[in-house]
């Protein structure tokens, strides 16, 4: 009778849910992003119609303040971030060690973010065209040749991650330095620059190392939740400054463009950019899950996955992924999943769930990359895959993603005001697909769990 009344009072909240869109609330929640691309076109349109016509020697440099100055406190806040959003997530994700059914879900997530970050670097390699500026080609590496076929070219790519140029500084790679991977070796390690995997690594061990304290560890732990709640409220505060640095440094970046003639080449790097995003997104929710689903419970799951289609529209009208996780435990309540396994399981698969952080970094580094006519080799495949997935280590839930790319990449020689318009759009569509995933991935997750109980109940009526 409780598990009758507990699915009513659920369906009950599930059908109260608001159907109609807000525009109110939409903006409210969204109006940071919505004023960064009315900046961004604001800059477009100005250097198209009204030419600066400015350089290094003059204008440049004083038009570039506000950038520089919101891009030079950036830096120093995303090194923080990420230490402590590290050892907070470490030392949440230590926690479940005592519990089998955690541990299998902490393996399976990690391969599932294996096999999305290998998909998605084969798909921008093989999608997103490089400019070769000395040859006047659009082929897409060094690695590829043009009389080959495509399987020969994939062959082709694959022996190259292993055999070329072997990296003598993969845990080293500094977030600047991106857009030069294979000609600057780098060489001062932790103490020098902005090193993503370092200070990713050290957060974890210093996480990981107040469990060895005792009562002390528990008030270090404390101290480091606390620091890293205090800096997403300092997040947001920055965030309110993009937009303005986003239009001085516009002004001058498109003025650029304008003077080179590129509009019509970045343009149709963009589509394709977009176009990896959803593919690689349809590839997670209806071929990598479902197929690992069936691994381990010998079914697809795609009964869940059409139970949850009403819910993914909310994904695109929604604002902060907290808001969604409560609205995916009620629907899923609402669906006749266990209310206990929701209740118990449901905010740790979303923590460690780091699958579309993984795609999303893997797919700007690559479109940057090949931005800069930069070609590809071992050591850049592996750093860009160490690199991701420990940077879905200190990414959280509580943030949007699409404006954490903007203080991550604008922060590294990655992605300059000149495109950032566009990087937005398909950094915002990336967080909503991701959100879809994620959801998918999660409710799988419910119902494997409630399999292996119903198997161990079973197990136990015939003994």
């Amino acid at each position: 009778m409780d598990d009758v009344e507990e699915y009513v009072d659920a369906n009950e909240i599930d059908n109260n849910l608001p159907l109609k869109f807000n525009l109110r609330w939409y903006i409210r929640e969204y109006w940071i992003p919505i004023s960064t691309a009315l900046f961004s076109l604001i800059a477009i349109i100005q250097s198209s119609f009204v030419p600066l016509n400015i350089n290094e020697d003059f204008g440049a440099h004083i038009l570039l303040i506000p950038s520089h100055f919101f891009f030079r406190h950036i830096r120093s806040f995303v090194v923080l971030f990420v230490f402590f959003a590290s050892a907070n997530k470490t030392a949440m994700l230590f926690e479940s060690k005592r519990s089998t059914v955690k541990v299998k879900i902490l393996i399976h997530y990690l391969i599932i973010s294996s096999i999305s970050l290998m998909i998605t670097i084969c798909t921008g390699y093989l999608l997103i065209l490089r400019r070769n500026p000395a040859t006047e080609t659009s082929y897409f590496s060094k690695l590829l040749d043009v009389n080959q076929t495509p399987f020969i070219n994939f062959i082709i790519f694959f022996r190259g991650l292993f055999i070329h140029d072997l990296p003598s500084n993969v845990t080293t790679t500094r977030l600047e330095h991106y857009n030069e991977f294979a000609s600057v070796k780098i060489s001062k390690g932790l103490g020098d620059g902005y090193n993503a995997p370092g200070f990713v690594i050290f957060g974890a061990i210093i996480g990981l190392s107040t469990y060895f304290l005792g009562k002390d560890g528990e008030i270090l732990r404390n101290l480091i939740q606390l620091i890293h709640r205090s800096m997403l409220a300092v997040y947001w505060i920055l965030l309110y400054y993009s937009p303005i640095a986003l239009y001085f440094g516009g002004i001058v970046q498109f003025d650029l463009i304008r003077r080179d003639k590129l509009y019509g080449f970045l343009i149709i790097r963009y589509m394709l950019l977009l176009t990896a995003v959803v593919f690689i997104a349809l590839l997670q929710i209806f071929i990598i899950l479902p197929c690992f689903h069936f691994i381990r419970t010998r079914k697809f799951g795609y009964e869940v996955i059409f139970r949850l289609a009403s819910l993914y529209r909310h994904t695109f009208i929604e604002g902060s992924t907290v808001r969604m996780i409560e609205r995916t435990k009620q629907y899923l309540k609402s669906r006749r999943f266990n209310s206990e396994v929701i209740d118990g399981y449901l905010n740790y698969c979303t923590l460690i769930n780091g699958t579309g952080v993984v795609s999303g970094f893997a797919i700007n580094a690559i479109f940057s990359l090949k931005l800069y006519s930069i070609d590809f080799d071992w050591a850049v495949v592996i750093k860009i895959i160490l690199t991701a997935m420990l940077m879905a280590v200190p990414s959280t839930e509580f943030i949007q993603g699409y404006m954490f790319g903007i203080i991550f990449f604008l922060n590294s020689s990655l992605i300059n005001p000149d495109f950032i318009m566009v990087i937005l759009i398909a950094d915002w569509l990336t967080d909503r697909v991701r959100m879809i995933s994620n959801v998918v991935a999660d409710a799988l997750t419910m119902d494997y769990i409630e399999s292996m109980n119903k198997s161990s109940n079973s197990n136990a009526q015939s003994l």
